[in-house]
């Protein structure tokens, strides 16, 4: 292993801003293939990754040091920052949601649990649709949007390796055999999802679709593994062996940083009321905003190997 990849692979410090080079900079992430089990072994301990995320989890109640604001002309690099990063963070939670499912499925572990974790990860990815979709139009339209035309012309979120096996689950075809304490709560979560990409696409996109919307009524098929590996490419992912606990390491790297980013930026650097859609500004979704960071821990602990906080869960 290179000394670049171990050290997007290693724990991230309590302390100071330490993912990338510099604030709202980017790094790899990696993944194993969709379907492909985790490695054994790897260069962070499953007892590590519990310590650091028990470490985060306290600092972040205290508060995180407070880094560089994105001012002048570094909020164009703070919107790539955050659509790359909490994609990623997006893909990594597409993953640990369909982990819990498939155990859920073969009737493995706890079902109370599971279908709370479950819960959990909808909840954590409603809060990175809001933060991927944070940007102006202008940054949208301007870099985002053309950036990935550049790459394809037909790029579309279908092509996301990761999300063929929980799409059902977020097209609300089918509600999963959760617990019945859960499954009203996981139905919630599933519309706040859709709702939330509907509001993010009526506050960017100029006809108020996205690029999923626009292609995936024309294709529904299985995609070959080259526009996987093109979309993996975009978001800056790499497919090679890693453990769940180099995983839950790089998710803890994410978090942190947009833990951080959110303290020193809020979710809307510089935005006017009348530029957030009605959609985002109903109480549900605010409510959703809110817990964004409590939303990424709890779901860092899951990845840890740690019980599910309940009455942090409770308390949103």
């Amino acid at each position: 292993m290179t000394p670049g990849a171990a050290a997007a692979l290693a724990l991230p410090t309590t302390g100071s801003w330490d993912f990338s080079d510099y604030p709202y900079g980017l790094e790899p992430l990696t993944l194993p293939h969709p379907g492909e089990p985790y490695a054994t072994g790897g260069c962070v301990g499953p007892a590590d990754v519990t310590r650091v995320c028990q470490a985060l989890h306290t600092r972040a109640d205290e508060g995180f040091e407070i880094t560089r604001p994105a001012v002048g002309h570094t909020p164009e690099r703070l919107f790539w920052f955050r659509w790359i990063t909490g994609h990623q963070i997006s893909f990594v939670i597409w993953r640990l949601l369909a982990d819990a499912l498939a155990r859920l499925s073969a009737g493995e572990g706890d079902r109370e649990e599971l279908s709370a974790e479950i819960t959990q990860h909808v909840r954590g990815y409603c809060g990175m649709l809001l933060y991927t979709g944070s940007c102006d139009r202008a940054v949208y339209n301007g870099t985002i949007r053309p950036s990935m035309y550049r790459l394809h012309s037909t790029f579309t979120g279908t092509w996301a390796p990761d999300y063929p096996p929980v799409r059902s689950l977020f097209r609300g075809r089918k509600v999963p055999p959760v617990a019945a304490s859960q499954a009203d709560a996981l139905v919630r979560e599933v519309r706040l999802s859709s709702q939330i990409h509907l509001g993010v696409a009526s506050k960017l996109v100029t006809g108020g679709r996205s690029l999923l919307q626009r292609t995936v009524a024309e294709r529904d098929t299985a995609q070959p593994r080259m526009w996987g590996a093109v979309f993996d490419c975009y978001f800056l992912t790499l497919r090679a062996p890693v453990s769940s606990s180099e995983v839950a390491s790089q998710l803890l790297r994410r978090q942190k940083a947009v833990a951080m980013d959110l303290a020193a930026n809020g979710l809307y650097p510089a935005a006017g009321a009348d530029e957030i859609p009605e959609e985002l500004r109903q109480p549900d979704v605010l409510a959703c905003e809110e817990d964004l960071t409590d939303a990424l821990f709890r779901i860092a602990r899951l990845a840890a190997g740690l019980p599910l906080d309940r009455a942090r869960a409770a308390a949103r």
